[in-house]
């Protein structure tokens, strides 16, 4: 694809003027992004990809998104940006008249946090509310708003699946659009959404550029629709080394052809990040006696774990290196395995399933060790246990000496029960129990950072003299940087309430949860039932509320008794908490469409998923005291925090000015403007970052001329532990994907990019038309390279409805690519709809697992059966894995409750007329539905859509004019009531005004109104005692 922009020295004369380096005199008011704000290396990478399209692959860390941020700039600006320079740049035909109006240029492939994240960027640069970029969601108003939205021109940030959609259904035109903006280029394959809004935009531009050829038509607006851009952006080079051939098809389903890299290592990066280099002090912190037996422990029963899957699988080739314990930590080892072993996945016995599982548990456990701190790290140990206890498949590892060596070592972190000696006076003495609550190691240390800081800021206080006008007079700014939002908490409340009470707190909360079940058993005066330690761990919960609290503060059992009173329920013994139940509903929509799987496998992984969940919600309330606790606390050392802001200053003004902050919370290219905002003279590393350390090496280089001294930072990490293995490991990993990258563009031939026309497009263009796709010829067909096909059949039906729900799968784009016309509506039978006849529900392998036991599939089917005379229900496999549904060894002769081929076969016998389409891949399917439409008629898309609307929900809502007012809570209370259906509910609103009236109804008039079976349910509902169970 020809570039739009200029030639390539007026790009970097345009970039040189926008983003002056720091010793250029240019007035900062002509400069699109301050001066100082951007490293020198960017404006390099600026002007070589809009000189040219291509690929650009940055070290992690390196301000991806600052680049990204300074093209949505410069396209959105018309007097100083692209269009400027255009018109400037270019001579003859293709000069650009128009200036008022800014070009349309779409930004795809951003995660969630990372629009407000270009947001934030482009406000510290000062950008006009009106350069802004638009956000499009599906709050975004209706398809009309849109196409306002995209007439009007501009940069939008739009969400892939919303953008295909407006390109079917006209909404948007393509040929409009002026260039694209790819975030995460990794993830471009051929079959992903963004490479099927590519293939259209591609497609577009080059039957325009046909058209223009031909001399049909030389308006301006079609010489600007001849020209497209697209510039790809990603952080990830380890990605796009993963797999054969992964680069060349990524600039492949891309459409372009240069790949630029620009590595940390590159001379031009290393000189200017080390240029002026921050003051680094690099601490290693030894692991405690107890930390380094528990990590040899986890690393036992990996390796029992691994001689566990030598002997149960011959399907892997190992070597010594795949199978290493530090592999095992560094590496997602078990997901490695898992993909190994997905085609052969039914074969395996369950015994070998739940090893990979296991090795992902204490790959985990590695971490965690050196993350938590011993009391909610044993608490985590225990969850595990317990819910592996209660699972059909136990975990193998917990029954390994090392697992009671793992288990022995945690608890002496928290307490040791110490049996007295025996002597004549006292034959039977009474055992003590001794609290140990080890501190974390690093918490100590980071105390003793801070200390070193307080000493050298008083010291450089000293020397200054009283009549100093610096900035840097008041107190110095330190900022903490840990992992995740717990690690804030943790840390805060250790830096606040101090070490002694922090623990006790965590000890307390402890023996709360361990208690419960022995205190119920003491309130019946057997105080014989319960073991020894358990009577122990009773009675040091009082002292340690005495300790906390005093002896005036309320015991637990009072606690519990006024809740009670107040009206709040009480918890039951191993109720559910509702927190665990949002997680369990949250996992199981999740795991719709994920890998081949059955409802053992998901077991397996909600196991560890479940216990840490529980332990991370205990962390939470420990570090967030009750209201009850506060109000005890007359030392005022549990204060309310605010739990929305996630800056912490835990000290007065006069002192230290300290700052705690999570690098989760820090996406993309805010970590700049975090520390441009803090301008920190110290920062300590708790946990260690890539893509944050290459921030501070930025921020540094930039400010170094504003500051005496250099920045200073701390860097915490265990010695011989799996953190810094991990780091090294991560490090490693990105120099050789770039080694590989420089490698491999030296050798690699240019992506053989699309430049002829399909048989049809041709015909098309003869027409005076563009292509032939369902919205009124707007969108073209698929491009076929493939030569001496003969003519394309004209005859062949192409028409197909599909669900905007279905656009999250990669199936649509496929179809598209194999020469279907695709019409994007919303259907409430059916996810695909090939005739007036075929309706399809599509089904991968765990969403027919999750759908079977929700019931849904049962109500999704009964619906097609009513409107279609052949319903068809989709098993789509992965092509990469086996055709096998049920391993043969599984399936007996009689009907099993737990077998997915007996509820298929109940399925069938329910509806005869079901038909069940198996296929291996998403090419398959194209295949088949081709097949399905060959002797039918096109589809009727307004039938399509009306089927079943009437019995919606959403119809059911929406049918009330513009000037009735809807009882929206009634409507919804009505439709949740039992027996109540959209059918029923139209009845009984005809014949009721309110639910009262519905209410006091008899049993003759419900069964009159909603029928004899829900009247019955309706009656025996509205009469029923509450308290009945």
């Amino acid at each position: 694809m020809q570039n739009e922009g200029p030639s390539s020295d007026h790009a970097k004369s345009a970039k040189r003027k926008r983003l002056a380096p720091k010793d250029n005199k240019t007035n900062e008011s002509d400069s699109m992004v301050p001066e100082g704000l951007l490293p020198s290396y960017l404006a390099e990478a600026f002007a070589d990809l809009y000189g040219e399209d291509g690929l650009l692959v940055l070290g992690k860390g390196l301000g991806w998104l600052s680049l990204l941020a300074v093209f949505v700039r410069f396209y959105g600006d018309v007097k100083e940006g692209h269009v400027a320079a255009s018109a400037s740049g270019k001579k003859g035909d293709h000069a650009i008249t128009n200036t008022s109006k800014p070009p349309l240029v779409v930004v795809l492939g951003l995660r969630d946090n990372e629009p407000k994240a270009l947001v934030s960027v482009l406000e510290s640069w000062g950008t006009p509310p009106q350069l802004m970029p638009k956000m499009i969601t599906n709050e975004t108003g209706l398809n009309t708003d849109r196409a306002v939205m995209y007439k009007q021109g501009g940069v939008f940030c739009v969400t892939s699946r919303i953008l295909i959609v407006d390109l079917l259904n006209g909404t948007a035109d393509a040929k409009d659009i002026d260039g694209l903006l790819v975030a995460h280029a990794e993830r471009v394959v051929e079959e992903s959404t963004e490479a099927f809004i590519l293939r259209i935009f591609h497609s577009q531009k080059l039957a325009a550029s046909s058209i223009v050829e031909k001399g049909e038509k030389s308006t301006d607006d079609n010489a600007n629709a001849t020209t497209g851009f697209v510039k790809a952006f990603t952080d990830a080079p380890d990605s796009l080394m993963s797999g054969f051939a992964r680069v060349d098809k990524t600039l492949k389903a891309l459409r372009v052809r240069q790949l630029y890299l620009y590595p940390r290592f590159q001379d031009a990066i290393r000189q200017e990040l080390e240029a002026a280099p921050p003051h680094v002090d690099e601490l290693h912190q030894e692991l405690s006696p107890s930390m380094i037996g528990i990590q040899n422990a986890i690393a036992a029963a990996i390796q029992g774990c691994i001689r566990e899957l030598k002997g149960s699988t011959n399907l892997l080739e190992w070597t010594n290196d795949d199978l290493s314990v530090e592999n095992c930590v560094t590496t997602n080892f078990d997901q490695a395995i898992q993909r190994q072993l997905q085609n052969d996945w039914h074969r395996l016995k369950p015994q070998t399933k739940q090893i990979v599982q296991d090795l992902r548990t204490l790959r985990t456990l590695f971490q965690m060790l050196i993350q938590y701190d011993c009391v909610n790290f044993y608490k985590t140990l225990t969850a595990i246990r317990n819910m592996s206890a209660g699972s059909r498949n136990p975990s193998m590892w917990l029954l390994m000496p090392a697992a009671d060596m793992l288990f022995r070592k945690a608890k002496e972190r928290i307490f040791k029960v110490i049996e007295g000696k025996p002597t004549a006076k006292v034959p039977k003495p009474v055992a003590k129990l001794k609290p140990i609550l080890e501190e974390t190691p690093k918490w100590k240390l980071l105390k003793q950072v801070l200390g070193e800081i307080q000493q050298e800021e008083e010291a450089r206080k000293k020397k200054r003299p009283e009549n100093s006008n610096n900035l840097q007079q008041g107190p110095a700014n330190v900022l903490v940087m840990v992992k995740d939002e717990k690690a804030v908490e943790a840390v805060r409340a250790y830096l606040v309430d101090g070490k002694s009470r922090r623990m006790m707190l965590l000890w307390l909360r402890y023996l709360e949860h361990v208690n419960d079940r022995s205190r119920s058993i003491a309130d019946t005066k057997d105080m014989s039932a319960i073991s020894e330690e358990s009577r122990l761990l009773l009675e040091e919960e009082g002292r340690v509320r005495r300790m906390l609290f005093g002896r005036h503060g309320p015991s637990k059992k009072k606690a519990k008794q006024g809740a009670t009173k107040d009206g709040k329920r009480k918890k039951q013994l191993n109720e559910v908490p509702d927190y665990v139940r949002k997680r369990r509903r949250i996992a199981t929509e999740k795991s719709r469409g994920e890998l081949t799987g059955g409802a053992d496998d998901l077991e397996r992984r909600a196991i560890l998923d479940e216990a840490v969940e529980r332990t991370e919600h205990e962390m939470g309330e420990s570090a967030n005291p009750s209201k009850d606790d506060d109000d005890e606390n007359d030392d005022g050392v549990n204060d309310k925090y605010d739990d929305d802001n996630i800056m912490f200053s835990v000290s007065v003004p006069e002192e230290l000015r300290i700052v705690v902050k999570s690098h989760a919370s820090v996406d993309g290219d805010e970590a700049t403007i975090l520390l441009n905002d803090l301008r920190p003279s110290y920062v300590v590393l708790y946990d260690a970052e890539v893509a944050f350390i290459r921030a501070l090496e930025i921020y540094s280089s930039l400010s170094s001329a504003s500051r005496e001294d250099p920045m200073r930072i701390f860097f915490l990490i265990f010695e011989a532990s799996a953190e810094e293995k991990t780091f090294t490991k991560a490090l490693e990993k990105e120099q050789n994907a770039f080694e590989r990258l420089i490698h491999h563009k030296k050798t690699m031939p240019p992506p053989a990019l699309q430049t002829l026309e399909s048989q049809e497009m041709q015909q098309a263009s003869a027409q005076g038309m563009v292509g032939g796709s369902y919205m009124n010829g707007a969108l073209p067909l698929a491009f076929d390279t493939r030569q001496g096909k003969g003519k394309a059949k004209t005859n062949e039906l192409r028409d197909i409805a599909v669900d905007v729900r279905e656009f999250r799968s990669s199936l649509p784009s496929i179809l598209h690519q194999g020469g279907m016309r695709i019409a994007p509506v919303t259907l409430t039978v059916g996810d695909f709809v090939l005739s007036s006849v075929h309706c399809v529900e599509r089904k991968g392998i765990s969403d027919l697992f999750g759908s079977f036991a929700s019931g849904r599939l049962h109500d999704q089917v009964q619906a097609m059966c009513k409107y279609y005379k052949c319903p068809c229900l989709l098993i789509e496999f992965d092509g990469k894995k086996s055709f096998c549904l049920q391993n043969s060894n599984e399936m007996g002769v009689e009907i099993k409750m737990d077998s997915i081929c007996s509820k298929m076969v109940l399925l069938t016998r329910k509806f005869p007329k079901l038909r069940i389409l198996w296929s291996r891949s998403p090419h398959h399917t194209l295949d088949i539905f081709k097949e399905l439409k060959s002797n039918h008629e096109e589809v009727n898309v307004e039938k399509a859509m009306e089927a079943g609307r009437s019995e919606s929900l959403e119809a059911f809502c929406e049918e009330a004019g513009e000037d009735d007012e809807v009882n929206e809570i009634a409507r919804t209370m009505l439709m949740r009531l039992p027996g109540v259906n959209v059918a029923i509910a139209r009845k009984i609103i005809e014949n009721c005004d309110s639910l009262a009236e519905l209410g006091a109804m008899s049993r003759d008039e419900l069964r009159k109104v909603a029928g004899p079976v829900a009247g019955q349910k309706l009656f025996t509902f509205f009469r029923q005692n509450i308290a009945a169970t």
